[in-house]
């Protein structure tokens, strides 16, 4: 029986090797079509792994959580603003400007700009020429000072206006300052201000009603003597020295500020003070002229 199957495989192989070369396929094309499919070469550190059925709970991959629309709609908003901020950082660079040092822009100071020096004493000097003219042309009874007399119209209340405000006050002919009039603009004043007067440190007397009109009141003040005048003068003098000595200081304190921050050299900080002392020298030599006008004003008006 095996020689039958061999003798049947051998007449096979025999039959085939007998045939037309155009019958039989060829194989070369085959072969290359089948090595084409494989890989030629496979690297060495390639390992290739075939992925299992079920995921062990150790190879599990870390799922991140889900993010709600609060914070995508806020990433979504820095991502806008982003852009915006580089804008801005480019356009301050164009501009010389570092981006890192803030937006503050820089202050640049003048230290030999005395503008407000000059107006703190300008102010100064308004004030004090006022006091000395309204001492030099009446001395303590003036009207402006009869005027501001406190008056109290109503006993049952509390409650005072000045007398300018009830009645018009004038000098009268007699003597510089030493008669004045009381004109009330309604009867019912006259005696508020009569009481109003009585009680006053400054006049401490009873104005008289005129004969001719009821509502007119006089009253007799006796002038200051003029020692008394020019020392008045002299002490709203010192206040005045006193204020602009208080406005250098405060410049000079300011000095010493910008040098401790270094915005001024020790150069430029002996210069200033030579500056500001001129300045101050000027005004007390003002003052002081001030001062022997009024003096002088007031002894020869008084002899």
């Amino acid at each position: 029986m095996k020689h039958l199957r061999a003798a049947s495989s051998i007449a096979r192989n025999s039959a085939a090797s007998c045939a037309p070369a155009s019958l039989v396929r060829p194989l070369s094309p085959l072969i290359q079509q089948h090595l084409g499919n494989r890989p030629l070469a496979v690297a060495r550190h390639t390992q290739w792994i075939r992925p299992p059925l079920s995921r062990p709970f150790s190879y599990t991959a870390s799922y991140q959580k889900k993010k709600s629309h609060a914070e995508k709609r806020k990433k979504g908003s820095k991502g806008n603003e982003e852009p915006e901020e580089e804008d801005a950082d480019a356009a301050l660079a164009a501009d010389g400007a570092d981006p890192s040092e803030g937006s503050e822009p820089v202050i640049e100071i003048d230290p030999f700009d005395f503008t407000d020096l000059n107006d703190a004493f300008n102010r100064a000097d308004t004030r004090f020429l006022e006091d000395l003219k309204k001492l030099r042309t009446g001395g303590r009874f003036t009207g402006d000072i009869i005027g501001a007399i406190p008056v109290q119209p109503d006993k049952k209340s509390a409650q005072t206006f000045p007398l300018r405000d009830v009645a018009t006050v004038a000098p009268l002919g007699g003597g510089a300052g030493r008669r004045w009039s009381i004109l009330a603009f309604e009867e019912a004043s006259v005696k508020p201000i009569i009481s109003a007067v009585l009680r006053s440190p400054e006049f401490n007397q009873q104005p008289q009603r005129s004969e001719d009109n009821p509502l007119e009141l006089t009253m007799t003040v006796e002038p200051e003597r003029a020692d008394a005048l020019a020392k008045r003068a002299k002490d709203i003098c010192q206040d005045w020295r006193v204020r602009i000595r208080d406005e250098a200081h405060k410049r000079a304190d300011l000095h010493k500020r910008w040098r401790s921050e270094r915005v001024v050299l020790s150069d430029t900080l002996h210069k200033l003070r030579d500056r500001l002392q001129k300045l101050q020298d000027d005004r007390m030599k003002v003052i002081l002229n001030k001062e022997k006008e009024a003096v002088a004003a007031i002894m020869s008006k008084r002899s």
